[in-house]
């Protein structure tokens, strides 16, 4: 009995597994090893140490199972352990991995994969280069870092949108932008402008502010890689909200050991490098004939205006008079408007954790003041972010990651605009002194077609603003406060089945203030003001259950089951309100008169249920086969359960090429081919109103 008791004990006792991962000859931190068999793993420390705990419930003396180790950039390595009590030691060396095989990947839903077993092209883009980058938009950051992914920038004021496309454009009638998904949650990425608000004043294209992108919200440095799907291989995943792609984002998450402190700091200065060219020989007027610039008395002594103080006065419109005499002051307009701006950045994470709890924090302040004179053209955004995991028990471990970004805008009216600021100082006649914009005697608006404003001249039109009175009277404000992020739970109900749950939500406050002082020009004339706010709130949850099998060591795969259900709502109320009662405030309770308020709410309800299976055939043939089925509350009654399917192989050739190349005596790159199809889901035959008929734009 007595000789007994040490092996009971023995066999009660947990395993340890142990080691170091290497790649040559130096630590590597951050790579992970696991257990496939038994669900279980761990991450490497800065100094490549892990340690895996088997419990002894799930460790039998003698077993034989297989570890393997990995990390992104590096083949992973597989080895058989046999099991014994107490402390296993276990090192691993990693070779680099050009062809990034054996890499794990994430392909939506909760699912993934190897590279080696997709069936289309993978576009991945790394965390050091979006930092690289140094943009302060996630969509800017992508671009030239992928194939036939196509990014512009609407100008290069701060928080100008970014649009992204990939592949060329779907569809003229609808929106051309992929779906973005961060952590598995789709997040908002609309940009609407105020401009829109005001449809009764009309205007070219182009006239009012740059527009934000809600993409601008995310931090760039909380960013861990970038998935890009493209055409109907995003369309069997996501169904038919990735008729346009789908970008997959990932953040970053805490790791195994001490816990790590980094500050990033960063400034950047802009100037302006290219500017019109304008004459500054001829002076207002037209047809050589000089514009009379000069107010008067009439013959009882009384003010009189001069020529260019009527802007209806075609003479003082163009810079087509006289030659001017030597000596006359003339002033650069191409250039006045501009000054020195900047960027600055401060970012701090906190990252750390041990076996079963990880965390991650981060903070960052971004301050971008634009190359216009003044504080008019700003950026400002302030995020947070918190994220964690913890193992309950090795068969259940929860998530959550929250983030909140507090964006600011400044902006400055642009295009073909009367009251913008490039137009009117490109068209100001060169002997014209545009500062000071406010008459020095009067205090009243002064412009190069109303050039001596009197005390009753406050509601006179200008024909152009002055530049200078547009950057420094006009307001065009947005604050967006915004929270989005998502909780979770992984379940290894057996050794062969996981279930993973994603609940997300993305709820945004976007308030809007354009206003136009009393002395401004055409359609502003009198005061404007434009108020409102834009609401979105996004509502996601995922459940998916994937079970692996094998036949035998040469056929094996996985059966892949979830559902989605999504909730969107787009709420924005906006009113437009003409005539100022006083200068300031610009409220619409300081306006004469209103239109009619424009109030609308979109609601899309969706439902998803998918499927997938995969068979690997002797490590060397993969095929996966998939279908989707979508169901929509904004289609036809006879179409709102569109479906997809979807079917790839990817084939491996030459493997020991792969792994050797110097076998073959060159390196190999094998063969891979696809084949995908997809169905686009058909919308509502007729229009049920005007909601749906605003929906239906998106999905043609």
């Amino acid at each position: 009995m007595c000789s007994a008791t040490p092996n009971w004990a023995a066999a009660q006792e947990p395993v340890t597994l142990s080691g170091r991962v290497m790649a040559m000859g130096a630590p590597i931190g951050y790579a992970e090893v696991v257990i496939p068999s038994l669900g279980l793993g761990a991450n490497t420390r800065d100094d490549g140490r892990y340690a895996i705990v088997i419990p002894s419930a799930r460790a039998q003396a003698g077993q034989t199972i297989t570890v393997v180790a990995r990390r992104l950039g590096y083949k992973p390595t597989t080895v058989q352990v046999a099991l014994k009590s107490g402390v296993m030691e276990q090192d691993f060396n990693l070779a680099p991995n050009p062809l990034q095989l054996g890499e794990v990947v994430v392909t939506g839903a909760g699912t993934t994969s190897t590279t080696e077993k997709l069936g289309s092209v993978r576009n991945n883009v790394p965390a050091d280069q979006i930092v690289k980058s140094n943009e302060q938009n996630v969509v800017e950051a992508l671009a030239a870092k992928a194939p036939n992914v196509f990014v512009s920038a609407q100008s290069g004021d701060p928080g100008a949108s970014s649009f992204i496309q990939i592949r060329g454009i779907r569809t003229i009638v609808g929106n051309n932008q992929p779906l973005i998904v961060v952590d598995g949650v789709p997040i908002d990425n609309s940009a609407k402008s105020t401009s829109d608000f005001n449809p009764h004043d009309g205007g070219y294209s182009g006239e009012g502010t740059v527009v934000t992108n809600r993409a601008m919200d995310l931090n760039p440095n909380d960013i861990e890689s970038v998935e890009i799907l493209k055409g109907a291989a995003a369309g069997a995943i996501y169904g038919a909200r990735a008729g346009q792609g789908v970008i997959m984002v990932t953040t970053k998450s805490g790791h195994p050991g001490a816990t790590h402190f980094s500050l990033r700091s960063s400034a950047s200065f802009d100037d302006v490098n290219h500017f019109v060219a304008l004459q500054t020989r001829f002076g207002q007027g037209r047809f050589g004939v000089e514009a009379d610039t000069l107010p008067g008395r009439d013959s009882a002594g009384v003010f009189v205006h001069g020529q260019c103080d009527d802007p209806g006065n075609s003479i003082c419109r163009r810079s087509w008079g006289p030659q001017l005499p030597a000596g006359k002051p003339v002033f650069d307009h191409s250039r006045e408007l501009y000054e020195t701006g900047h960027v600055i950045e401060n970012a701090m994470t906190i990252s750390g954790g041990n076996d079963r709890t990880t965390f991650y924090l981060s903070g960052e302040n971004l301050d971008n003041n634009g190359t216009f004179v003044g504080n008019h053209d700003r950026f400002n955004r302030t995020t947070l972010r918190v994220k964690g995991s913890h193992a309950w028990s090795d068969q259940l471990k929860i998530n959550a990651n929250l983030a909140y970004a507090d964006s600011r805008g400044h902006y400055i009216q642009r295009g073909n605009n009367v009251n913008a600021v490039q137009i009117p100082a490109l068209r100001t006649p060169p002997e014209f002194n545009n500062l000071p914009y406010l008459d020095p005697v009067y205090q009243q608006h002064r412009s190069y077609r109303f050039q001596h404003p009197t005390a009753g001249s406050l509601e006179a039109d200008r024909g152009f603003d002055n530049p200078f009175f547009a950057l420094n009277e006009q307001v065009n404000t947005s604050a967006v406060g915004r929270v989005f992020g998502n909780i979770g739970a992984e379940y290894l109900a057996t050794s062969w089945l996981k279930i993973d749950y994603t609940l997300g939500a993305d709820y945004a406050n976007d308030e809007r203030l354009e206003g136009c002082a009393i002395s401004s020009s055409d359609v502003c004339n009198g005061g404007r003001v434009i108020e409102g706010k834009v609401v979105n709130y996004q509502i996601d949850h995922n459940l998916v259950g994937t079970a692996q099998y094998t036949v035998n060591p040469n056929v094996s795969g996985t059966i892949t089951l979830g559902q989605n259900l999504n909730s969107q709502n787009n709420r924005n109320l906006f009113a437009v309100g003409r005539g100022l009662v006083a200068p300031t405030p610009y409220k619409l309770s300081n306006t004469v008169a209103r239109d009619l308020p424009l109030d609308y709410e979109i609601v899309i309800h969706r439902e998803s249920y998918f499927g997938q299976a995969t068979i690997d055939l002797y490590q060397q043939v993969y095929l996966t086969a998939s279908l989707r089925n979508d169901g929509f509350s904004n289609f036809g009654r006879l179409s709102r359960r569109p479906g997809h399917r979807g079917d790839a192989h990817a084939e491996r050739d030459r493997r020991a090429a792969y792994e050797r190349p110097e076998a073959g005596g060159r390196a190999e790159t094998g063969a891979l081919q696809g084949a995908r199809s997809g169905v686009r889901p058909r919308p509502a035959p007729r229009p049920c109103g005007r909601r749906l008929h605003l929906l239906q734009h998106q999905y043609r």
